[in-house]
């Protein structure tokens, strides 16, 4: 398990990385302890309680992975990159970038997530009918969580997947992806006050569980709606560039046909948390850093680097081309590699959007400071923090 800022790296299914996030514990302690709770109260031995608690835990869990990984299937299935999934506080996040596809796959890409939760509910429902007891009970619970679940990431308030939804619809409909953005916003701070009244209102009937909950989800919904119109202006801003504009070289290639054990000399020792490309016919087939390298190297140090390489699909991909708005999105506050036809020519970060921002948009050369003497910064929704959790799947 490695550590990844607030998130730590559990599993790699079909070459996508799973993370669980701090916040993630937090609530999966929350839930096995609620339920601990309610079945000691209804006389069941604590040992059994305990045991009932944790696999109800690993079934209902396990179905939030399942409505994160029906966004990455989806995404595949129309061809679109998928660099990780990280279960969060209020379910997940799929990193991908379904806008790429039009209005179609950004509705597609959210709609799976609902409609699978959904459907779990109803498979949980029908394994109650055909149990008795303490597992009937457990069953029947599990079904309303997922209903719950799956009607709550269906309300059309952005940055919740029927948001995205709204947003696709609006997008399609209209043919101007702004005003569908600022819509999504609209429709995110519509929800997040209806929740928040819930919340208050379980807050004066005692259910402080809920209402912290709710109350919490709330303030991320009318957060993120009123930001929209900010989010707007600064993509306006970006748009004006390319990712070209603002690479900057790219990081030594390691061949793919070099030893694992000379990749360590030459380019990995002293480089931890570092990725280089890896390139084998001039095409970079991926990414080596210490951590992929020892997996295989620990066993036989003599292998080649592509043995130890992590699938490009993880790296976020970037063409000399493409608007920044588009690309800061995808980079998620990661490194990326910008390829032309599968050939290096470029690396894009945070860093070089902000350079390029202060030289173009504030006309002032890397490293100037403003007026104050503060030191110039682009808006917050180009960098997000490091080890924050990655953009749900459609985000604009």
């Amino acid at each position: 398990m490695g550590s990844g800022g607030s998130r730590w790296k559990v599993a790699t299914v079909r070459g996508i990385p799973l993370y669980v996030s701090t916040s993630w514990f937090i609530i999966a302690g929350l839930y096995v302890w609620l339920r601990y709770e309610a079945l000691t109260r209804i006389l069941v031995e604590p040992a059994e309680a305990a045991t009932i608690a944790v696999l109800g835990a690993v079934r209902f869990f396990g179905s939030v992975l399942l409505h994160e990984a029906a966004h990455a299937v989806m995404a595949r299935s129309i061809d679109l990159p998928v660099s990780g999934i990280t279960l969060v506080f209020w379910g997940g996040a799929t990193e991908t970038k379904a806008s790429a596809k039009g209005p179609l796959g950004e509705f597609l890409v959210a709609f799976v997530g609902p409609a699978t939760t959904l459907v779990l509910a109803g498979v949980f429902w029908f394994a109650e009918t055909l149990t008795n007891g303490l597992v009937a009970e457990t069953m029947g619970s599990l079904a309303e969580l997922s209903l719950i679940f799956a009607a709550f990431n269906a309300l059309p308030g952005f940055p919740l997947d029927g948001g995205r939804m709204l947003l696709a619809i609006v997008w399609g409909v209209s043919g101007d992806r702004r005003t569908a953005m600022r819509i999504a916003g609209y429709g995110g701070i519509a929800v997040g006050v209806a929740i928040g009244a819930v919340a208050i209102w379980m807050l004066v009937n005692e259910e402080l569980t809920w209402a912290i909950f709710l109350g919490y989800i709330a303030m991320i919904l009318v957060a993120t709606g009123r930001a929209m119109d900010h989010r707007i202006a600064v993509r306006d801003q970006l748009v004006q560039g390319t990712v070209g504009d603002a690479m900057r070289s790219p990081p030594p290639p390691v061949p793919a046909d070099m030893s694992l054990m000379q990749a360590l000399d030459d380019y990995l020792r002293g480089a931890d948390g570092q990725g280089f490309p890896v390139v084998d016919a001039g095409r970079v087939i991926g990414t080596i850093s210490i951590e992929s390298a020892r997996k295989v190297g620990a066993r036989d140090p003599m292998r080649p680097v592509r043995d130890g390489v992590r699938p490009l699909a993880q790296t976020p991909v970037l063409a000399p081309d493409e608007t920044l708005d588009e690309a800061v999105e995808w980079l998620g506050g990661r490194e990326g590699l910008v390829l032309r036809d599968g050939v290096l020519v470029g690396a894009l970060g945070p860093g070089d959007v902000e350079r390029w921002y202060r030289r173009v948009i504030e006309g002032r050369p890397d490293g100037a400071t403003g007026h104050d003497g503060s030191s110039s910064e682009p808006p917050s929704m180009i960098t997000p923090a490091p080890g924050s959790v990655p953009p749900r799947p459609d985000l604009p």
